[in-house]
C-alpha cells in the first residue's frame, strides 16, 4: 500500500506537468491541489498522514532555493515598493479584524484573549506564529489543535480560490499586474533543448545543491537549537539560496525551476490530501462562527484597503499569502499567476511575517487582557 501511495504522490504531478507542457491553458499546479483535496476527502485515510507531512515539508523547503538560485537579486529592487505596503495594509485588516471579533464573541469564549493572539499571528505571517503564541501563554494544547483544523480548513477553501478564480474575479476591483523583471523565465526552453542524458545531470546537479543548502541549514539548526526549528530553516535556506544565486554556474543551471515546478506540484498535491473540509461543518467548539467571521471580514478589509491603495492584483494576492500562509506558499501562488518575478520579493515579505507575527499576538493578548 504505502508503494500505491508513494507512486500518486510523485506521479501524479509529473503527469500533469506533461499535460501543461501539452495545453498551455492547463493549471498544474491547480489541478494537483485540486486532485490533493478530492483524495483527502472522498477517500480519508487512504495516505498515510506521516508521509503526508514529510512530503509537504521537503518538498517545498528544497523547492525555495531552486526557485530563489535563478534570482536576480539587484532587480528585486526595481519592484514596485507596493508589495511592502500591500503586506502593511493585510497586517492592519488582521489586527482591526481581531480587535472587533474580540467585541462580537468575549461573552462566549473564556480564552478569547489568547484565541485574539493567536489568530493575529497565524494572519501575520503563517501556521508557526500561532502555535508560538499558544506556548507562550499555556494555551491547552485541545485549543491549538481546534484552532489549527479550523486554519486549516478555510486556507484549503481560500488556497483553492486563489489557485483557481479569484485572481479572475479580483481583476474587476483592482488593478491589473504587469509582469515584472527580477526572474529568469528562460530556463525551461533550455533544458527541452538537453539530451537526455544532459537533463539527468542538470536535475542532479540541481538536487545536490538544493540538498547541501537544505542540510546545512538544517544541522545548523540543530547544534545551535536542539530541534529543526521551522522558521529558522525557511530563513536559513532562503539567505544562502540568495547569496548562491550570485555564482553564475549555480544561477545558470538549466534545471533549476523545472525541479522546483515538479516539487511545488508534489507540495499542491500533498498539501490537498491533508485538508478535510468537513473540519468546516463541526460546531462542537463554537470557533466555526468565530473563523467565518474572521476570515471574511478580514479578507474584505485588505481588499478595501488595496483598492483604495490601486494596490494590483497579484501584489494584492502575494502578499495576502505572504500574511495568511507564509514563506513556503509564495512560489506556489507566483507559480499560479504566472509571475515569478515576486517569488522573491514575497518570501522576504513573509519572512518579515514570521519574525513579527508572533510579538503581534503577544501584545494583542496582552492589550485584550487588560481590557475589563
Amino acid at each position: 500500500m504505502i508503494y500505491l501511495q508513494v507512486l500518486l504522490i510523485f506521479g501524479v504531478p509529473f503527469l500533469l506537468m506533461e499535460i501543461q507542457k501539452r495545453k498551455k491553458w492547463f493549471k498544474a499546479i491547480v489541478m494537483a491541489y485540486a486532485l490533493g483535496v478530492g483524495f483527502g476527502n472522498f477517500l480519508p485515510g487512504f495516505f498515510m498522514s506521516a508521509l503526508l507531512n514529510e512530503v509537504t515539508g521537503i518538498s517545498i523547503i528544497l523547492a525555495i532555493p531552486l526557485m530563489l538560485f535563478p534570482s536576480k537579486i539587484k532587480d528585486w529592487l526595481t519592484q514596485p515598493k507596493t508589495l511592502l505596503l500591500a503586506y502593511g495594509l493585510a497586517t492592519i485588516a488582521t489586527t482591526f479584524t481581531v480587535i472587533v471579533a474580540w467585541f462580537v464573541f468575549k461573552d462566549r469564549f473564556t480564552e478569547i484573549a489568547i484565541i485574539s493572539g493567536m489568530v493575529e499571528g497565524v494572519y501575520t505571517g503563517g501556521t508557526v506564529n500561532l502555535n508560538a503564541i499558544g506556548l507562550a501563554f499555556n494555551a491547552p494544547n485541545s485549543l491549538s489543535v481546534l484552532l489549527n483544523s479550523y486554519d486549516m480548513a478555510f486556507s484549503a477553501i481560500y488556497l483553492l480560490a486563489i489557485f483557481s478564480v479569484l485572481p479572475k474575479v479580483l481583476s474587476y476591483v483592482l488593478p491589473k499586474s504587469k509582469h515584472r523583471k527580477g526572474f529568469v523565465d528562460k530556463e525551461d526552453n533550455s533544458f527541452t533543448l538537453l539530451k537526455p542524458k544532459q537533463k539527468g545531470i542538470a536535475i542532479g546537479k540541481g538536487l545536490l545543491v538544493a540538498g547541501v543548502v537544505l542540510a546545512a541549514v538544517v544541522s545548523g539548526s540543530v547544534i545551535f537549537t536542539g530541534e529543526m526549528n521551522e522558521l529558522i530553516i525557511v530563513f536559513g535556506v532562503s539567505l544562502c539560496a540568495m547569496a548562491l544565486s550570485f555564482v553564475p554556474a549555480i544561477r545558470s543551471l538549466p534545471s533549476n525551476m523545472v525541479i522546483a515546478d515538479y516539487l511545488m506540484m508534489v507540495f499542491g498535491f500533498s498539501l490537498g490530501a491533508q485538508a478535510s473540509i468537513s473540519e468546516l461543518m463541526s460546531e462542537q467548539s463554537g470557533l466555526l462562527g468565530y473563523f467565518l467571521f474572521t476570515y471574511v471580514v478580514m479578507l474584505c478589509i485588505h481588499l478595501l484597503l488595496a483598492k483604495i491603495f490601486k494596490i494590483d492584483v497579484d501584489t494584492f494576492i502575494i502578499s495576502s499569502t505572504a500574511a495568511v500562509f507564509g514563506p513556503p506558499f509564495i512560489g506556489p501562488v507566483a507559480e499560479s499567476l504566472k509571475n515569478r518575478s515576486l517569488i522573491g520579493p514575497g518570501i522576504v515579505i513573509a519572512l518579515m511575517g514570521n519574525a513579527i507575527g508572533t510579538y503581534l499576538g503577544i501584545l494583542i493578548v496582552q492589550v485584550l487582557q487588560g481590557i475589563p
